[in-house]
């Protein structure tokens, strides 16, 4: 069993760059994503979801601004299905992911950011998740 780890914003999420509000904004799930998380689960791997944003409290309604990103748990309950009971976590880290996944033990992490991505523990391969915007 592999513990493999998966970003949420624009990783298991899309949003596109709106130039008229200067802002990305929410445009729906990830289905590639979403579904190799699921496969990840089946598989029997310790799956986990890892992000960069503040705490659970700060989370209840997502992003309040219009578009924003969603909230993660219902997001996550809404996408996953049954999958969610077997989900081995939801971690918040309020920066960088790399103390969390190292305590995790990860040794497959998907991510959007490629500043994330150079800063993983030794023994962790990174996967690079393409964006609809296309921006770093």
């Amino acid at each position: 069993m592999a513990v493999i780890t998966f970003d949420f914003d624009d990783t298991l999420t899309q949003t596109r760059w709106d130039h008229e509000d200067e802002c990305f904004k929410f445009v729906g799930p990830n289905l590639l994503m979403i579904n190799r998380l699921i496969e990840n689960i089946q598989k029997d791997n310790e799956v986990h979801v890892v992000t960069s944003r503040m705490g659970p409290a700060m989370d209840n309604q997502g992003d309040p601004l219009p578009g924003g990103q969603p909230a993660i748990l219902p997001f996550l309950r809404e996408h996953l299905g049954d999958s969610i009971e077997r989900l081995a976590g939801v971690h918040w880290c309020a920066g960088m992911k790399r103390k969390k996944l190292s305590e995790l033990g990860s040794t497959c992490h998907f991510d959007d950011d490629p500043v994330e991505l150079t800063d993983l523990p030794d023994n962790c391969v990174g996967i690079r998740v393409a964006t609809l915007h296309g921006i770093d």
